[in-house]
């Protein structure tokens, strides 16, 4: 139960901006019981995303824009900008067209470069995009609870599954407690979810089927990529994994309100 506990408070530490001062003993059990709650993180703040939606627009008169900022910025909060991190220091590295070995050094660099500052502007400017016209089409609150617990659900099975890029880092430390019967609690975990959600409500059966099928392609397609352009994948990789998945889930809700099937 310690080693449970551990986990919990050692995944909320990592994954969140939640004043949690007690210090986690690190060792394989809390390690691997950390990854698996990876998708509890996500579900807490899709969970806590949803509730201020809902007070926001059922007990203030603030404007769809608030609202759309507000959902943009709270998750950059949570995080305490660490998914943002990984998606800038990716973008530098990616950007810079030198091989691996180069790439990864330029990742592993503090300093923030032009092509970082680009993309993190674009992505962010996208998603609110996205969200805005979610908002102004009608906002499911199924959305908002589905999509960071996708985000960080395949997060966990992209760092179980995924090849490393070096042997040392925080992807590196994770991956050496955990094995296969771990992604497969993940997998599991992801079908009940959703399936849940489904039963609550079925009028979203289709969306909520298309975001999960989504987000899978993501985290085959993110493999591949990641090997290639960084020899695997790392701390800042899973960040940026985070990022993405989580705008392109909302490009996918808006590319379905555009031709009106939810």
């Amino acid at each position: 139960m310690n080693n449970i506990i551990g986990g919990l408070l050692l995944s909320l530490q990592l994954l969140t901006t939640l004043p949690i001062r007690k210090t986690v003993q690190w060792n394989k059990h809390s390690a691997r019981w950390s990854v698996r709650f990876f998708p509890l993180v996500g579900g807490l703040l899709g969970g806590l995303l949803a509730a201020q939606y809902w007070l926001f627009a059922h007990y203030t008169s603030v404007s769809a824009l608030f609202l759309s900022l507000w959902l943009l910025f709270f998750p950059v909060l949570f995080s305490g900008g660490l998914h943002l991190d990984g998606w800038m220091d990716c973008s530098d590295a990616f950007f810079s067209y030198r091989d691996q070995k180069r790439r990864q050094e330029i990742m592993s660099d503090s300093r923030v470069g032009a092509f970082a500052v680009i993309s993190v502007i674009f992505l962010l400017s996208f998603r609110f995009l996205f969200i805005y016209e979610t908002i102004m089409s009608g906002m499911e609150l199924t959305f908002l609870l589905l999509i960071p617990f996708l985000s960080r659900s395949f997060m966990s099975l992209l760092l179980i599954q995924g090849r490393l890029a070096k042997p040392n880092g925080m992807a590196a430390a994770f991956r050496e407690h955990v094995n296969t019967v771990d992604g497969w609690i993940i997998a599991a975990v992801l079908l009940v979810i959703p399936f849940c959600l489904i039963v609550f409500d079925i009028d979203q059966l289709f969306s909520i089927s298309l975001l999960v099928v989504s987000a899978f392609i993501c985290l085959i397609w993110s493999q591949s990529f990641y090997k290639k352009q960084f020899g695997g994948i790392t701390g800042d990789t899973l960040g940026a994994f985070v990022e993405g998945v989580e705008t392109w889930l909302w490009f996918t809700i808006w590319l379905l309100r555009c031709f009106g099937t939810v």
